[in-house]
């Protein structure tokens, strides 16, 4: 990708040319659509300039995953003459310098290595997540503060100092460790369809502790006496699903409609998921039909609380081989908004008064990997509220949405930015239709503001519902 081309050799591997700007080429073109996947590498060399940079970072990450590459030229300039915006030297690198500092203060997630390479070094930044828009929210404060003088040095000693190069010498080491992350255990499609079935059935077990309930019950059981709402006694805790017969019954059956035992969310236990049986053995044949009908796009959960839809939406994918689809993942994960708007009245699901609602991304990952599940090249994390992440979410097309914010705005948010990207025959499910009516409103506003009836709803069990995207309304 470049203006004005150079080429003075001849080009032996397969290759395409682009003669435009980087930004004119990310402004037309879908960069992921054109590789057929997330970028593996990319080197930026371009204009010089700090903002230019920063630019081609920020584009490269929307269509990468997390082991993907970027390596950035003109680091590490020889001498502090090299570094102006204005080219006066024979050797020049500009102020390209400037990105790295920036980004370790604005994206602490990224991993940035700089190695001094003869003359101009190089940066290596890996661990990029296409969902984090923290830079882009302020990016034309931030491209005046890399134009101007508040990141520049004075002398070379100074600059070395701040970005902390490492010997040449450690740079095939650190190769060989990235090449070693991209080869990550990843097991074989479950084709044999026994075998899948089998495995997602144990899977939804898992996810919703049906396995250990003996023994959730038992941490129940001590934590009552603990608050003293009960008394200890061994024999109770040896053998809890005779003496506490109707609780443990209870828990069952809460744990198969999704519902807290007892109405109250700090018995919300130890399971991954509030869906309950009912609503996961839903998901799971929404998730079959979609694949009979060769249904395309990707997959997508906003609200996800501990991750267990996303986990059996996860392996699904994999006990099906189903490698062109991305997964994601849209949460605050730091708890529900403050209500704002008139149909949410004084719903306060915040983190101050529901802790328990309010889990972090850090979190959901852990519990991606104790399934074996997390796989960055196939997964997007979208953190942030749905009003700030959604409209920019790097997805084109969506065969299955799930909705689970609990609120009107949350709901109506979504629906705005996402369905229009979802497919003819795609699948949208509101878990709170039948449980919170301002969920259940702004479903229906959404489609009276288009004109359209709100097609036609199955409704799974006391509060779940999905309905099929009509033919007619194109993604």
């Amino acid at each position: 990708i470049d203006p004005e081309f150079e080429i003075r050799v001849g080009l032996s591997s397969p290759t395409r040319l682009f003669c435009q700007t980087s930004d004119e080429f990310f402004a037309t073109r879908n960069l992921r659509e054109l590789l057929g996947g997330p970028v593996d590498l990319a080197f930026v060399d371009g204009m010089h300039n700090a903002e230019f940079a920063l630019r081609d970072i920020l584009n490269l990450e929307a269509h990468a995953s997390r082991h993907s590459v970027i390596v950035v030229d003109d680091i590490l300039p020889e001498q502090i003459e090299w570094t102006t915006r204005e080219r006066r030297t024979r050797a020049w690198t500009g102020d390209v310098y400037k990105v790295i500092p920036f980004l370790r203060r604005h994206r602490p997630d990224l991993e940035i290595r700089v190695f001094d390479i003869d003359m101009k070094g190089l940066a290596i930044i890996t661990g990029l997540n296409p969902g984090n828009r923290d830079v882009q929210k302020n990016l034309a404060r931030h491209e005046a503060d890399l134009a101007g003088g508040t990141l520049a040095f004075a002398s070379i000693d100074a600059l070395r100092g701040a970005l902390v190069p490492e010997p040449v010498k450690a740079l095939p080491e650190y190769v060989e460790t990235l090449r070693e992350r991209r080869r990550p255990a990843r097991p074989a499609p479950l084709h044999d369809k026994a075998a899948g079935a089998l495995y997602l059935d144990l899977l939804k077990r898992s996810l919703l502790n049906e396995i250990y309930l003996d023994d959730e019950m038992r941490l129940l059981y001590l934590r009552d006496c603990l608050s003293g709402d009960d008394s200890f006694d061994y024999a109770v805790l040896h053998d809890i699903r005779r003496d506490r017969a109707e609780a443990f019954s209870d828990l069952q059956a809460s744990r198969r409609i999704g519902r807290f035992p007892e109405r109250r969310i700090a018995r919300s236990g130890f399971s991954h998921t509030m869906m309950g049986r009912l609503r996961l053995d839903s998901l799971h044949a929404c998730l079959d039909d979609l694949a009979a009908r060769d249904v395309p796009g990707d997959l997508m959960e906003c609200g996800v609380w501990r991750g267990g839809g996303c986990i059996l939406m996860a392996g699904w994918m994999r006990a099906h081989g189903q490698r062109d689809r991305t997964l994601l993942i849209a949460d605050s994960f730091d708890g529900l908004p403050a209500p704002t708007h008139e149909q949410d009245g004084k719903l306060d699901l915040t983190k101050d008064r529901f802790p328990q609602l309010a889990v972090s991304e850090e979190t959901v990952r852990e519990n991606f990997s104790a399934y074996g599940l997390l796989d960055d090249r196939s997964q997007v994390f979208l953190k942030g509220w749905f009003r700030d992440t959604l409209t920019d979410a790097p997805t084109r097309q969506i065969a299955l949405l799930r909705l689970d914010g609990d609120l009107y705005e949350s709901t109506m948010d979504a629906l705005t930015a996402l369905y229009d990207r979802v497919a003819p025959g795609g699948i949208v499910i509101i878990d709170d239709y039948g449980a919170l009516a301002m969920c259940r409103q702004a479903v229906e506003d959404f489609f009276a503001t288009r004109g359209e009836p709100v097609p036609e709803l199955a409704h799974v069990d006391w509060t779940g519902a999905f309905f099929v995207k009509p033919a007619g309304q194109e993604a």
